[in-house]
Formats: structure tokens, sequence, C-alpha cells
């Protein structure tokens, strides 16, 4: 039998996402984020130019 999700599931990746990213922002230049942030945006451009 497959195993059932549990709805409390994408909470707790939600949870420990938002967790690395404050601890990396403590860590990490600002100039770090601007980039990720310019290479999130291209990825979701192109998601969507896909869908």
């Amino acid at each position: 039998m497959g195993r059932r999700r549990r709805p409390r599931l994408l909470l707790g990746v939600f949870l420990i996402a938002v967790g690395a990213i404050i601890i990396l922002s403590m860590i990490l230049p600002a100039g770090f984020w601007w980039f990720i942030l310019g290479l999130g945006l291209i990825a979701l451009g192109i998601w969507f130019l896909r869908c």
C-alpha cells in the first residue's frame, strides 16, 4: 500500500525552508540575495513560458 501524505507535510517543509533562509541571511552578504532573486525570477519566467 502507498503511504498517504500527511496534511502537515507542506507546512513542515515550508517551516524548514524559512528557517534555513533566516540562518543563511545572517551569514551571507546582501549581494548574494539579489543574485538569487534574479535567478529565481529568470527560472520562474522560463517556467511560465513552457506551461
